[in-house]
C-alpha cells in the first residue's frame, strides 16, 4: 500500500466518523510525519497492539 492510499483510507474513515475538516487535516499532517519516522512494520505493530 502506498502512503497516499493509507492517508486516503484515514480520510474516508474520518469523514464517516464525522470529524471536521480541520481535524482531518491535522491527522493527515501527523500521519505524514509518522510515515517519515517509523517503518511499515512499526505501524503494523502499533495497530496490532492497540
Amino acid at each position: 500500500m502506498t502512503n497516499a492510499a493509507a492517508i486516503g483510507y484515514m480520510i474516508l474513515a474520518a469523514k464517516e466518523a464525522g470529524l471536521d475538516q480541520k481535524t482531518i487535516s491535522q491527522l493527515e499532517t501527523l500521519m505524514v510525519a509518522e510515515m517519515d519516522f517509523h517503518t511499515e512494520w512499526e505501524a503494523e505493530e502499533a495497530y496490532c497492539d492497540f
